[in-house]
């Protein structure tokens, strides 16, 4: 069975095949197995490694392989060995390779720095540390800092 991702949340085109997930003809856990590191997607869905990416560019899709993974009282907590990009969200999360049959969860991320990123999904009823996992991000602008008219008023 296929099923294809939105490529509005994800920014390439996706298809599940199987347990596995597909850019084109790109398998993510393979090319996962075959990184030491975390990679994007191009809007091509060709892989660009996080290493080699500038601050500021931008890539709605990470990546990367989970280092631990703990379910307990309807939660799960996944760590992953990757840097989420500071201004950013997790629209959605897949687990290339582990297969898409589960419950809804809250799931929080955890990153390299120890950022945490929670958001409510679909999680396979089998996980494996060291297992793939696929995250849709979405930036965030940074807060800007500012003064009320009337408080600069009652300064000066």
């Amino acid at each position: 069975m296929t099923s294809t991702f939105d490529a509005a949340t994800w920014g390439a085109q996706l298809n599940a095949v199987g347990d596995d997930i597909l850019a084109g003809d790109l398998s993510l856990r393979e090319e996962s197995l075959r990184r030491k590191v975390a990679f994007y997607l191009g809007a091509d869905g060709l892989p660009v490694s996080q290493t080699s990416c500038e601050p500021s560019e931008w890539y709605p899709t990470l990546v990367t392989r989970m280092t631990s993974v703990v379910v307990a009282h309807g939660r799960v907590v996944v760590a992953i060995d990757a840097a989420l990009p500071l201004h950013s969200s997790i629209l959605d999360v897949a687990f290339p390779g582990a297969g898409s049959t589960g419950s809804m969860l809250d799931i929080t991320v955890v990153d390299l720095s120890r950022h945490r990123r929670t958001l409510h999904a679909q999680i396979p009823s089998h996980l494996v540390v060291t297992g793939t996992i696929a995250l849709a991000l979405s930036p965030v602008a940074a807060a800007r800092k500012t003064t009320a008219p009337e408080h600069e008023a009652a300064i000066g």
